[in-house]
């Protein structure tokens, strides 16, 4: 039966279905939260059976143990404008200079809104650069991304371990075309609720949002801050455990289903090369960690390795220990635990206001002291090494 293993407690919502369906019978409507799910329109669909061929729920074979772990950064441009050390642009590029595409996630504003696009040049690059911690949308550039494979043109995929799960199944007959890096995933939090919050955000400053970044690096990469920029010039900064969506995201009151029964929170991956940040790298290597961002990569296969190896001359990369890559990045060994008030979150006609009184003031306090804490800790270790 087609789509049976697909239900709200195990759907990823990755996409592959919708793209991989010949007759367009399957649509992902918005449930829970704002995450997608996919919905079968039974007129339209002949038991083709292709949507279940391409599913990941429940899939085996799909990861590998990593071989080799590797601190690295971009160029300096690239770097800085990058979450950490700007890995995936450097790789990025060597698929672009070959003449290939590259299909990410970019950010939407005004509305707030998360997609998936396939890129074939630098400045398209540069909008799938930065984190964002909203699930992307992602079938139509699935269907991009198949058009241009069947026309023999390589597409490196890049997003979460399940979105990379769907795209390995879906694009399984293509082998080294369609090569993928995963990102080290805490969890995706709801699409409806960060639109709720930018409009709250945008009614406070009484004006447009017209850029967002997760995780400013104007302090430092040890140092990063929720930035908000609006049309009438007004800059907000601030420390992640102080930003209401960020902080529910932290504590995983705002994250899919799916996630706190997530596969691939193992040291096993499902894409040629992982990318993260280099937590912590400076307790052990102080010279890989200048405060201006280290990316962190695993090589899981020979086509990830084969990637690495066409890097430019202006990318840094250094050995890493793995054993303290895996112990320093917690999705990497433990799924997210669920906290009981998710479920009143993202079911209230006002979830921002919901999640405040769940997190409570003493928790951004908290949060505060915590984060100047490990902060600190930095300066410490800088100062003894």
């Amino acid at each position: 039966m087609a789509l049976e293993r697909c239900t709200e407690q195990a759907c990823f919502g990755c996409g592959a279905c919708v793209a991989a369906c010949p007759k367009d019978a399957i649509t992902l409507v918005p449930g829970e939260g704002g995450f997608l799910y996919p919905k079968l329109d039974a007129a339209r669909c002949v038991r083709c059976g292709r949507c279940d061929a391409v599913c990941p729920i429940g899939a085996e074979g799909l990861t590998h143990p990593p071989k080799q772990a590797y601190a690295a950064w971009a160029d300096e441009p690239t770097r800085a404008s990058s979450t950490s050390g700007g890995a995936f642009s450097a790789i990025a590029r060597t698929i672009l200079k070959q003449g290939g595409a590259v299909c990410g996630a970019e950010l939407l504003l005004p509305e707030g809104r998360v997609r998936h696009v396939c890129v074939e040049d630098e400045s398209g690059l540069a909008r799938l650069r930065k984190s964002k911690y909203v699930q992307s949308e992602t079938a139509p550039a699935l269907r991009d991304a198949l058009a241009r494979l069947r026309r023999g043109q390589r597409v490196l995929f890049v997003g979460t371990p399940c979105q990379v799960a769907g795209w390995r199944r879906l694009t399984a007959p293509f082998d080294d075309l369609a090569p993928a890096i995963d990102l080290v995933c805490g969890g995706v939090p709801s699409p409806a609720l960060f639109q709720r919050y930018l409009r709250e955000e945008e009614a406070r400053a009484h004006a447009p949002i017209t850029d967002y970044d997760f995780r400013d690096k104007h302090a430092g990469w040890n140092f990063p801050r929720i930035r908000i920029t609006f049309a009438n010039g007004k800059t907000v900064r601030r420390i992640p455990a102080c930003d209401l969506f960020f902080a529910g995201y932290s504590k995983k009151l705002t994250i899919r289903q799916t996630c706190f029964e997530c596969p691939f929170c193992t040291p096993t991956r499902v894409g040629d090369l992982t990318i993260a940040d280099c937590w912590r790298v400076a307790t052990t290597h102080p010279h890989y960690d200048d405060n201006r961002g280290t990316s962190l990569i695993l090589a899981t296969t020979a086509c990830g390795e084969r990637l690495l190896s066409e890097i430019s001359q202006n990318t840094f990369i250094g050995v890493y220990n793995l054993d303290r890559a895996i112990a320093t990045n917690t999705p990497l060994r433990a799924r997210p635990k669920k906290s009981p008030a998710r479920q009143t979150v993202l079911q209230a006609a006002n979830p921002c206001l919901t999640l405040r009184k769940a997190l409570g003031h003493k928790f951004f306090i908290r949060g505060f002291i915590v984060w100047w804490v490990r902060r600190l800790g930095w300066f410490w270790f800088r100062r003894r090494q």
